[in-house]
């Protein structure tokens, strides 16, 4: 290979563009040739990330440049812009990583400020989420957090591959995706929130299944996603054909399960009253009764009876949820929902909807509904599942998803 070398009529910009253009082919050598000997390289964050502090000398910076890949494997890397102020140049961009030692992905935007004189860079910092980069590196499986409108949203992010964005149903969190997460990370990015109101997500005052709609549109514009398939399970299914009305530049696809385009029954709205009261009581045996309850409604007998140990655990998360928080989701989910069946025949959009054929919560029915008012969508129904197709039946799921 027969390198260029740089010149001292270079520019700061190009000096910047020939360095960005032998790293990306790790090309570390030619990469240098272009780093002054006296360089300053400035990282903030986590110590104990390999990259982190403040280094001089070409010799540091060389060791700093070969130690990347021992720490960082690259999934993407998309230099989006470079800004020319002379003799400074700022470069803006993406990145998605797997961090080595703890196999958990970073995905996050950068800036980086070089400065460069006659075909050299003399200084370089970097400015990215230094706090995501370090949660990456503590945990396998780390728990990312945002305030999008005042409202704190919670979420986990692994694999690689098309985007898939996980929505669950109600009194549920993103662990409720993890058998079917587990099966196909492998081949998609997967991304699980935390609806508001459960898990470690908050509430906001008038928050409703529109507004978490707007809320996750804005998450994925912002995070320079094109486009991504929307998993939506119950009130998730229902956030996602909201989404997918409203942003369909935005949606690739949509995979639907055990939701409802309908607004609740009229007549259940005073049994849906009496459980608001039970939530917002401060007797817990009242509480854990309820819960029991509605976990007839949400799996079947016979897998309630062969999963003792995930339904105890379930109870337990319930117990424990902020009890206003719970209301308020109920509320935006069952009672103030609304009909939104004349939206679907707007959406143009792949779809899949799968129902459980023992689902109590939103039968069959609701689903074949959806299905005849979506113009591109395919019905599938899953023998033996109840509300929870996404745990009881995982496979028939994932079987879905892996459609090209």
């Amino acid at each position: 290979m027969t390198t260029i070398l740089p010149t001292s009529s270079m520019s700061a910009i190009d000096t910047v563009n020939a360095y960005f253009t032998a790293f990306s082919k790790q090309n570390i050598e030619g990469a240098l040739e272009y780093v002054d000997e006296n360089a300053i390289w400035h990282v903030d964050g986590d110590p104990i990330l390999t990259t982190v502090g403040i280094i001089q000398g070409k010799t540091a910076i060389k060791k700093w440049l070969l130690c990347f890949p021992e720490g960082f494997q690259t999934l993407d890397f998309k230099l989006e812009k470079l800004i020319d102020s002379e003799p400074d140049v700022i470069a803006i961009g993406h990145f998605r990583h797997r961090i080595m030692s703890s196999n958990a992905i970073a995905d996050g935007d950068f800036v980086i400020r070089f400065t460069a004189n006659n075909g050299k860079i003399t200084r370089y910092q970097i400015f990215e989420d230094s706090l995501m980069l370090s949660k990456s590196h503590h945990s396998s499986t780390p728990e990312f957090q945002t305030l999008i409108n005042g409202t704190q949203y919670s979420w986990e992010d692994t694999g690689q591959g098309p985007t898939l964005i996980f929505l669950h149903g109600l009194f549920l969190d993103r662990t409720f995706w993890n058998p079917v997460i587990d099966h196909v990370k492998s081949q998609f990015r997967c991304v699980s929130f935390d609806m508001p109101g459960h898990g470690n997500s908050s509430w906001r005052e008038g928050l409703d299944l529109g507004a978490i709609a707007n809320d996750i549109a804005l998450w994925i514009i912002e995070n320079n996603i094109s486009k991504v398939t929307l998993v939506g399970h119950s009130q998730g299914g229902m956030i996602a054909l909201r989404i997918a009305n409203k942003y369909p530049q935005l949606v690739e696809k949509l995979v639907l399960v055990n939701t409802s385009a309908q607004e609740e029954d009229p007549s259940r709205l005073p049994l849906w009253k009496k459980r608001e009261a039970i939530l917002l009581s401060s007797d817990e045996s009242t509480r854990k009764n309820l819960f029991k309850m509605m976990q007839k409604i949400k799996y079947t007998n016979a897998w309630l009876q062969e999963n003792p140990i995930y339904a105890e655990k379930d109870i337990k998360k319930q117990i424990d949820s902020d009890q206003m928080m719970q209301v308020q989701a109920m509320n935006a989910a069952v009672i103030m929902r609304g009909n939104i069946s004349e939206l679907l025949k707007e959406i143009n959009i792949d779809a899949i909807v799968l129902a459980g054929s023992e689902d109590i919560a939103t039968p069959p029915p609701h689903s074949k509904e959806i299905v005849q008012l979506l113009p591109n969508s395919t019905y599938v129904e899953v023998e033996r599942a109840g509300h929870s197709i996404p745990v009881e039946a995982p496979e028939a799921l994932v079987k879905c998803l892996l459609i090209k």
